[in-house]
């Protein structure tokens, strides 16, 4: 007796849990509908992190949803990744029913990940010739350029940071196939100590902190609270 009564409660469980695992993939197909047209993104993937699901949508609230994108596109700008991270999201059963509602979320949090490519668009036009690298450790930018008449040709390396949406690069150091006289470099690094303003990037994040890596750069920072009517 006892080993029935276990059997059809793990049978329950399980038809629970297949219950719940269905329900949320549902949902966050039509999360993912509504938020792809806010945010302007093609196929997003939306995961909800609350678990089990179904007691948070019978509430209509959830503490946790993440959404990501690959080839995101914004205004003169295109990411190679974009996840967004929301935060005290209110969603209605009316919309896991595919009828009309208004997913709320209070605060959203992300990430682009530009490629080395998309970041020489964006310097372009302050770049003066040279070409951005980016590595682990930082940015270096090659140039070939004159300075006070003389042809110059060297590698800056140095760092960079966000202030007020904008991409800021500050060489330290230069380094030349041959010795580059002060004077010339000291002119170097200011000429190349750059600011750049940052075009609208996907899902309206507004950049507070940037990052490094092997031929990307990634900025993150906060969203706005967003309401989105179904």
């Amino acid at each position: 007796m006892r080993v029935k009564l276990l059997v059809a409660l793990i049978v329950l469980l399980l038809a629970g849990v297949g219950a719940d695992f269905a329900a949320a993939r549902y949902f966050e197909g039509r999360v993912a509908t509504v938020l792809a047209r806010r945010y302007h993104l093609e196929r997003p993937i939306v995961q909800v992190r609350d678990f089990p699901f179904l007691p948070h949508l019978a509430l209509g609230r959830f503490s946790a949803i993440d959404l990501a994108a690959s080839d995101a596109r914004a205004r003169g700008i295109t990411a190679e990744r974009v996840e967004v991270h929301l935060h005290d999201v209110s969603a209605p059963r009316e919309v896991l029913l595919g009828e009309g509602g208004a997913i709320t979320v209070r605060r959203a949090d992300g990430q682009v990940q530009l490629s080395e490519a998309e970041v020489n668009n964006l310097f372009r036009s302050v770049l003066r010739g040279g070409s951005v690298q980016l590595t682990r450790d930082g940015v270096r930018i090659a140039v070939a350029t004159n300075v006070a008449g003389q042809p110059v040709q060297a590698s800056l390396a140095g760092t960079i940071g966000a202030r007020n949406g904008h991409l800021q690069f500050t060489p330290t150091r230069i380094e030349g196939a041959a010795p580059i006289p002060p004077v010339l470099a000291n002119q170097l690094m200011s000429l190349f100590r750059l600011d750049v303003p940052v075009p609208r990037l996907p899902a309206d994040i507004q950049v507070e902190r940037v990052v490094t890596a092997p031929g990307a750069l990634i900025l993150s920072g906060t969203a706005g609270a967003v309401r989105v009517a179904t």
